[in-house]
């Protein structure tokens, strides 16, 4: 029999209210510390509780990398250019966690929720490849919640050792960094 399992670190309406509205990547100028990836809220309430429920869910230290974080870079059609942020969870660290408590976790497919911003930096902007420079020298990140007027929100901090850094050309249809492209994209035979 086929177990399903629908995992869902997205609290939707909180992040409909909260308004995710830009990525920015904050660095220690000695480089002595891991970097920050923040999530630019319109509403920080909102966007604060976001990371409270995250922090009550994966705790400040993700220490099973539950929840997931990935950055596509490259064209995608329709976009302009830029690179994808997208936010979900990952079932199989989940799976791992309850395994480590020595509890099961049991399905075939699973069905998480997402969300995925579009960033359009300048062509010489030096943040993401600074903060890829920076997870090889740390291999650690803090994730925070940064207000509009840019007040980031250090006390909301998830310390995480994942981001997945990918290419657009290597995703496939059935990977799950595929929602990063049109809803339609792959309808066509001959992409991926």
């Amino acid at each position: 029999m086929e177990q399903i399992l629908f995992q869902n670190l997205i609290d939707i309406e909180k992040w409909n209210q909260a308004r995710w509205t830009a990525t920015a990547f904050l660095h220690d100028q000695t480089g002595a510390r891991p970097p920050y990836m923040g999530l630019v809220f319109e509403n920080i309430k909102a966007g604060r509780a976001i990371f409270d429920g995250l922090i009550e869910r994966v705790g400040s230290i993700d220490a099973f990398e539950e929840l997931y974080v990935s950055i596509v870079e490259g064209g995608i059609v329709g976009e302009e250019s830029g690179y994808s942020v997208h936010i979900s969870s990952d079932p199989s660290h989940t799976e791992a966690r309850l395994k480590s408590r020595g509890q099961d976790l049991v399905f075939n497919q699973a069905i998480v929720v997402s969300r995925v911003l579009r960033m359009t930096p300048a062509p010489d902007s030096p943040h993401l490849k600074k903060f890829k420079a920076e997870m090889q020298i740390h291999s650690r990140y803090r994730l925070i919640p940064i207000s509009a007027t840019i007040q980031p929100q250090f006390e909301c901090a998830i310390e995480k050792r994942e981001v997945h850094f990918r290419q657009a050309a290597d995703i496939a249809k059935t990977d799950r960094d595929a929602v990063v492209f049109p809803v339609n994209y792959f309808d066509n035979e001959s992409v991926n």
